[in-house]
């Protein structure tokens, strides 16, 4: 299967508009996260997550609201939400300091949005666990395995 075409940038932002972001490059895959924090935050079985390079990730609009948490691993993650209508648009996290952690369905344009892992299965709701390759009890291993799948698996917008 062919790489996909990625934008040069991709627009997205909350649901009021109030916090607006850009990025520019290919995301390095996207995961489902299972964990018990994130069916917490999100109130949902799980949430998407999309890294890219955090040069290519740029706030246009608005200050998110910050919500900083210690992990189990000791690190701190720290969650951007709109102070209006409360969305998570991104994280940042101590463990990867180099990577913004887009969420997906922020996207302006997200059809093509599909995971290609899911990490923290061993929280996960029994029903919503999916049949991908990539699944892990807790974190992934080796990210740069996920991004060279990601990159030869087709996910990405349909060309145009």
């Amino acid at each position: 299967m062919a790489a996909p075409t990625f934008p040069s940038e991709m627009l997205g932002g909350c649901r009021c508009s109030r916090i607006r972001y850009r990025v520019t490059g290919t995301p390095k895959f996207v995961f489902a996260c299972h964990c018990t924090d994130c069916q917490h935050f999100t109130s949902s079985a799980f949430s998407l997550g999309m890294p890219v390079d955090d040069k290519q990730f740029a706030l246009t609009a608005g200050v998110p609201h910050e919500w900083t948490r210690t992990a189990e691993s000791g690190k701190q993650s720290t969650r951007y939400t709109c102070p209006g209508c409360a969305c998570w648009t991104h994280t940042r996290t101590e463990s990867q300091p180099d990577i913004t952690v887009v969420r997906p369905m922020t996207l302006d344009e997200h059809a093509w949005v599909r995971p290609l892992a899911q990490i923290f299965t061993k929280s996960a709701l029994s029903w919503a666990l999916m049949p991908l390759h990539f699944t892990f009890t807790e974190e992934f291993d080796d990210p740069e395995t996920l991004a060279k799948a990601f990159a030869l698996g087709g996910i990405g917008p349909k060309a145009t």
